[in-house]
């Protein structure tokens, strides 16, 4: 059993990556690309939609704090806990355009330069994606953000600081012509190497899954289990698999968390489990816990969603490790991970965890 969550990982992964995206006709494999609305119509068609019973209180009473920052507030800029940034420096009164931004980064630098571009808009105030399609049409400053986990490589595993020597020399080649920009700069590198040695310690320590497993003596019904899942109020999509999707709030990852199953094809495709081809042995709750909105929170609805299934479906409770899930000790597992997290300047659900997980 100890090669549970092993499994788990990778059909999960499996799923939430490989499947994304379905045609909306089968293929001959049978696979669909289709638009969230056109995948409602496919459960509304085989007669999947409705829920035998409305328990979704479970998750939509669950209220998150608020972190004071909607959409239209947030900027988008360079981020120097993860990004080793060098900036555009402009001469006084000039601007780059978007075009002119388009030609500095053109495809060649894209394919072999990894980096963001962000511009600063005089008009607004605000830091933009600056290759964004609705993005300002003038910048006064450039900044280019290169993650400084680009250079660490796990195969040695060591660092390579040469990785972002060569962005420089570059940059300076592909600006001589914008007599706008006066000069390129850019913090040391051995400042870069020492945040990527502190972000891979993090993902190291950090990267964890919060995981409850819902196991069958044999095989659950399958229509029986999309049905308890949708009684929850999750709503099945990306993937192919259940989620508790993130509406509500700009903050964390795009959905607090996911079911999916190690049965194979370890994903669940309406089709099937309306004809019966589809009869999970397990059902496996889970979500990333640095890129949880906020993990105590959401660990406590997914039980409830867990318990509530359980309750329909039968069947024992698994920890990550197969082992039998121990609600208090995994709870204190999780609230530790959290605060450890917290102590070391790392929220979970912010955007420099979203940047390293």
């Amino acid at each position: 059993m100890k090669y549970l969550i092993i499994a788990i990982c990778i059909f999960g992964l499996a799923a939430l990556v490989y499947y994304y995206f379905r045609s909306r006709k089968p293929s001959a494999n049978g696979y669909f690309i289709s638009s969230y609305g056109q995948s409602q119509e496919r459960v509304e068609a085989l007669g999947l939609g409705r829920p035998s019973e409305d328990v979704s209180h479970l998750l939509s009473s669950v209220k998150f704090p608020s972190h004071g920052e909607t959409a239209h507030e947030r900027e988008y800029k360079a981020d120097p806990g993860t990004d080793w940034i060098i900036g555009l420096e402009l001469a006084p009164g000039k601007h780059l355009t978007k075009r002119d931004v388009q030609d500095i980064f053109d495809r060649d630098w894209r394919s072999n330069f990894s980096s963001a571009i962000y511009g600063h808009s005089p008009v607004d105030d605000q830091w933009h994606y600056a290759n964004a399609g609705d993005s300002p049409e003038t910048f006064d400053s450039i900044q280019v953000a290169v993650s400084v986990q680009e250079i660490f490589d796990e195969e040695n595993p060591d660092y390579d600081p040469g990785k972002l020597e060569r962005y420089l020399p570059e940059l300076e080649k592909k600006t001589r012509k914008h007599p706008a920009i006066r000069s390129l700069k850019a913090g040391p590198v051995s400042e870069a190497v020492q945040k990527a040695k502190k972000l891979v310690e993090f993902h190291a320590r950090f990267n964890h899954d919060a995981i409850i497993v819902l196991q069958s003596n044999g095989m659950f019904n399958g229509l029986k289990a999309w049905d308890a899942l949708l009684c929850t109020g999750l709503k099945w999509g990306d993937g192919d698999l259940f989620h508790w999707n993130n509406h509500d709030s700009n903050y964390g990852h795009d959905q607090h968390f996911s079911v999916w199953t190690i049965t194979e094809p370890g994903y669940f495709l309406p089709e099937n489990v309306k004809n019966g081809q589809m009869n999970p042995a397990n059902l496996v709750f889970g979500f990333s816990i640095p890129r949880s909105a906020d993990p105590k929170l959401v660990f406590d609805a997914m039980l409830n969603a867990v318990k509530y299934c359980q309750k329909r479906l039968g069947g024992d409770l698994l920890n990550a490790e197969g082992q039998p899930f121990n609600e208090a000790a995994e709870k204190e597992k999780l609230h530790a991970l959290v605060n450890e997290m917290v102590q070391n300047g790392l929220e979970p659900g912010s955007d420099m965890a979203l940047r390293s997980f």
